[in-house]
């Protein structure tokens, strides 16, 4: 369980106290072998884990700024191209009247293309794909979404999320406003790794020409403690 509640960890523990709980996990840690893995590995992370939360991570407001106004305008350039695909203005974001647009005025159909819960044609973007070839308002539709998705999840979002109280200062041509702090979650994953949450940075895309952009507002700040000297 990742960030678990008092209670969650008196019932994995089966016990009625935190006391009794710390005991009974110790002696399950103990019995199966795992005391060099949780005493080298895992408690001297919690330390470093909680001093790297703090710290935070540098972020370029302003070029998310630069960054928010430039692909406002490509959404909203993507929205009347899509209109004019479709022959009307309608909502975008309406899967009832996106699907009346391509499967009733559009006639657009796909093999094996599925249906939602209530028994509506989904509009998911695994069941456009499906319908993407020779299908151009489908490619307009595609781009859309994934702007407007690293838009509302990083690009809007994330200089909403740093340190209000920061120091302005100015180095070169970055200016920062604060920092931005996740959580590092230690046993987040099965397989072990680190999982990040509020905010979630490890569901960046690492390809496509957004995800390059938004990537390269997280600034190294190591020049900033380690200054070179000649």
């Amino acid at each position: 369980i990742t960030n678990p509640k008092e209670e969650d960890i008196l019932s994995v523990a089966h016990a009625k106290t935190f006391e009794e709980a710390e005991k009974n996990l110790n002696t399950e840690i103990k019995n199966k072998g795992l005391e060099k893995v949780y005493k080298e590995i895992e408690l001297p992370l919690v330390p470093i884990i909680k001093k790297a939360e703090d710290h935070g991570i540098l972020l370029d407001v302003l070029e998310l700024k630069k960054l928010s106004v430039k692909y406002h305008e490509k959404l909203t350039a993507l929205e009347k191209k899509i209109w004019e695909l479709a022959g009307q203005e309608f909502n975008i974001n309406s899967p009832k009247q996106l699907g009346e647009i391509l499967f009733d005025k559009l006639n657009l159909t796909a093999k094996g293309l599925k249906k939602t819960a209530g028994g509506a044609r989904s509009t998911r973007e695994s069941e456009l794909l499906k319908m993407k070839e020779g299908n151009p308002i489908i490619e307009e539709l595609l781009s859309y979404r994934e702007i407007q998705k690293l838009l509302s999840t990083y690009i809007d979002a994330l200089p909403e999320l740093v340190d209000k109280e920061g120091q302005p200062a100015q180095t070169t041509d970055v200016v920062r406003s604060g920092r931005l702090h996740t959580h590092l979650n230690q046993t987040g994953t099965t397989t072990g790794r680190m999982s990040s949450s509020e905010p979630n940075l490890q569901n960046i895309p690492a390809s496509g020409d957004i995800a390059k952009e938004i990537r390269k507002t997280f600034i190294d700040d190591y020049d900033l403690y380690h200054p070179v000297t000649n």
